[in-house]
């Protein structure tokens, strides 16, 4: 089958609504889509390989354009909103350009910017939370006059908060927190888990939480200040 007909074909099948005929359908179309996935209806162009593990959630709305791999873990999650891209030359030279991975019960909110030109890594239970985070893995080398792309990995059980902006060759070790506006630069060396925040992010101490030893993909019960109780909403 000729490239551009299987992309349309692909293209096509996603635009339909989450069922398990849909998931037949996907793997077909050379897809690896578990049965108990859920793949909403979104808009994927050009996605050479896509993996949903057992329980993931694939959610509505997304826009996905020239990957060459998105990989959802046990239960993983994609919210709604999101715009997920690569640049294609990186694809061509880059053994790991245009990498999206989210490993078990790791989730991404809404309304985020990812481009996965280096690769994005999330590890299991790490959450990329809030909303209108960016990450830009690629950028112009000044020096070299030429484009670069590097990796960008997010530890396991870490925690981005909302508007961040993290950059090509960024890492916020596991069990760490992002604080919200802050911008995540490449490391240099392997930094310490902890509370990162700032412009550039910079370690400004510990961190301890339940949320970092749960063992379910989002958080669903609410905590009222006012009363010091935790209230369910499931």
């Amino acid at each position: 089958m000729p490239d551009k007909v299987r992309d349309l074909l692909r293209l096509a099948l996603w635009l339909l609504p989450a069922s398990p005929v849909k998931n037949a359908l996907l793997r077909r179309a050379g897809h690896r889509v578990h049965p108990t996935a859920r793949a909403r209806a979104s808009i994927v162009w050009r996605a050479a390989s896509v993996e949903l593990g057992p329980g993931s959630s694939f959610g509505s709305a997304n826009v996905v354009k020239n990957m060459r791999e998105i990989r959802l873990g046990r239960d993983a999650m994609i919210g709604r909103w999101n715009l997920i891209s690569s640049h294609p030359s990186f694809i061509r030279h880059l053994p790991e350009g245009g990498v999206l991975v989210l490993g078990d019960h790791a989730k991404i909110t809404s309304r985020h910017q990812l481009d996965c030109s280096g690769s994005v890594r999330l590890g299991a239970f790490a959450s990329m939370a809030g909303h209108q985070s960016r990450v830009m893995s690629h950028s112009v080398d000044l020096r070299r006059n030429a484009q670069a792309a590097f990796p960008v990995a997010i530890g396991e059980r870490a925690f981005v908060g909302t508007r961040v902006l993290i950059l090509g060759g960024a890492v916020l070790p596991r069990r760490s927190v992002l604080g919200a506006g802050s911008v995540l630069t490449r490391a240099r060396g392997v930094p310490d888990p902890g509370l990162w925040a700032g412009v550039p992010a910079t370690r400004r101490g510990d961190v301890s939480g339940a949320w970092f030893d749960r063992d379910e993909t989002s958080t669903h019960d609410l905590w009222i200040a006012e009363t010091d109780t935790i209230v369910s909403t499931r």
